[in-house]
């Protein structure tokens, strides 16, 4: 039998905010303005496997690196708040490879990881420009399932392949009640699929400035908005994402 799509709903679960220039997520637009961005992973409810898409970032290693933050919750206790234990879960869907996006892996002791082949190849030898954001200790030996392309992962999810960000990114598509709406792989925010109007008569889009390929990450940009019914940015505020509706995307803070 086959899953009720209407009853698939996105739970995101924000672990902690980092904090910026807003530049770095608005290629060559602006400069000197502060900008909080949130770290997820999220759940599907409604799926017959357990199902997280990313694995959650490491405070410690953040604030190591000298990264400031402020935290928000464990994972552990976001979990919590959505039925679910470390244990539970069957499937993960690594959006790529960065150490903010599968440092606390090695905690889903049965978990299958699902990666694109060229962002895993890329990740066993990348290149220096980009080798600080690949961190072996947090993903050597698990269990992976390797991709190559778009695919159907369960009832009513996809995985759409979207490279720009990292070498083999990912996007994920969940039939909800609201309609196609797709996890970005690429790490946006909303401002990235919508530019402000002065903008907008020129670019659709606005490329994040932290990528791989700047006219790849574009173009799969336009991509997930040509695809999607909505568009979840993968490190959006908490304010943002409440535009959703609530039968698509439920959020609820932490206590």
């Amino acid at each position: 039998m086959s899953v009720d799509q209407k009853k698939l709903i996105i739970h995101p679960i924000p672990l902690f905010q980092t904090f910026g220039d807003k530049s770095r997520q608005t290629y060559r637009l602006n400069l000197g303005q502060p900008l909080a961005l949130v770290n997820y992973v999220w759940y599907i409810e409604g799926t017959k496997e357990k199902i997280l898409v990313d694995a959650g970032g490491s405070p410690d290693f953040l604030r190591k690196i000298g990264i400031p933050l402020e935290e928000i919750q464990t994972l552990d206790s976001g979990l919590k708040k959505v039925g679910v234990k470390f244990g539970d879960i069957d499937l993960i869907i690594l959006t790529h490879l960065h150490h903010d996006h599968v440092a606390q892996a090695s905690q889903f002791q049965k978990a299958k990881f699902l990666v694109q082949k060229d962002e895993f190849e890329f990740s066993q030898r990348p290149h220096p420009a980009v080798a600080s954001s690949y961190v072996h200790d947090f993903f050597d030996g698990l269990d992976f399932v390797i991709l190559d392309g778009d695919a159907k992962i369960s009832d009513g999810i996809s995985v759409i392949k979207t490279p720009g960000h990292s070498k083999g990114g990912q996007s994920v598509g969940i039939q909800t009640g609201q309609g196609l709406v797709i996890i970005s792989g690429l790490c946006t925010i909303r401002e990235n699929f919508e530019p402000p109007t002065f903008l907008a008569r020129t670019h659709s889009v606005i490329v994040p400035t932290i990528h791989i390929d700047v006219l790849e990450a574009y173009d799969n940009l336009i991509r997930l908005k040509q695809l999607a019914d909505k568009v979840l940015p993968l490190h959006d505020s908490h304010e943002n994402l409440r535009y959703f509706d609530q039968n698509a995307v439920r959020f609820e803070l932490p206590d």
